[in-house]
């Protein structure tokens, strides 16, 4: 069973507040980091808001024969706070444990999560272990892009996905026929993505490389027949040097993470450099294009 207490406090007091309880043995310690997103011209930004209160959590798991009244007063004690300001409920723990839902991508595709328990009875499925983050399948950008690989024929293909987090794109891409992804991200997911890939029986097919494509020194071997980025505005065009470089002609780009704010001026710097742009697909802000080169 979980059992949490709750503790209001002015964010400045957060981190004295959990070394205290950690210090007497309280270790499942967690609060939502206030902040506030804004648009600007790469998309969004965030900023921490340091002027006001959080809610602490401090979590126990322990049978029903805890003694919750004598852990508040011990929270309360440790805090120097009164005794009223901790307060407490049960956690149900399938709530605590809730995964991802399965997706539909309404093409007869579904991503289904590890540890969902649903029945897919018609439609083609693509398993999946969600990151905690960006790539989880969720993002309307993703799911543009995902709408576009699974609807082409890439049998015999050579595909780069660039920023490829979990490796979503790519498993679809090999879903799709194609016979080579190179799947390249500035953190080190090769574990994360060789892991969905077998829970799909692709991971042959999927090479993964950690670098920065941004940087003059990462290179990569051949060309490619398709280019997925899935980033943002600022780094698609810094990136249409490195694009011109491996993408071959009349090869696809899949260019996605920009806002309908940025979008226009993005496609038109490719444009400019010969690319003609086939399709432009919108979910709420987020824009997806389908670019070809030459």
């Amino acid at each position: 069973m979980l059992h949490e207490f709750t503790v209001k406090m002015p964010l400045s007091n957060v981190d004295e507040a959990m070394e205290k309880l950690t210090m007497n043995d309280f270790y499942n310690l967690y609060y939502d980091q206030p902040i506030e997103q804004f648009p600007e011209e790469n998309g969004y930004g965030f900023t921490e808001l340091q002027d006001t209160h959080i809610e602490l959590k401090v979590i126990v798991e322990a049978g029903n024969d805890l003694n919750i009244e004598g852990t508040k007063k011990e929270v309360a004690s440790i805090l120097d706070i009164p005794l009223e300001d901790v307060l407490y409920q049960l956690l149900d723990v399938q709530d605590w444990q809730q995964p991802f839902p399965v997706i539909d991508l309404k093409n007869g595709w579904f991503i289904q999560p590890t540890l969902s328990t649903e029945s897919i009875s018609e439609g083609n499925v693509i398993h999946f272990e969600p990151p905690r983050a960006f790539g989880s399948g969720l993002h309307q950008t993703t799911q543009d892009c995902l709408q576009i690989i699974l609807s082409e024929d890439l049998s015999g293909k050579r595909i780069l996905d660039i920023g490829t987090g979990a490796g979503l794109l790519s498993i679809a891409a090999a879903l799709s026929g194609a016979e080579q992804i190179v799947a390249t991200d500035i953190e080190d997911v090769e574990t994360e993505v060789l892991y969905n890939a077998r829970l799909n029986d692709v991971e042959d097919k999927i090479t993964v490389i950690q670098g920065d494509a941004l940087s003059p020194s990462f290179s990569l071997e051949g060309v490619f027949d398709w280019i997925f980025i899935n980033i943002a505005a600022n780094e698609i065009r810094d990136l249409k040097g490195f694009v011109n470089q491996y993408l071959l002609h009349n090869g696809k780009l899949i260019l996605s993470g920009m806002v309908e704010w940025n979008y226009k001026e993005t496609l038109d710097l490719y444009e400019k450099q010969g690319y003609s742009v086939l399709d432009v697909s919108q979910l709420d802000e987020w824009i997806t294009a389908l670019v070809r080169k030459g």
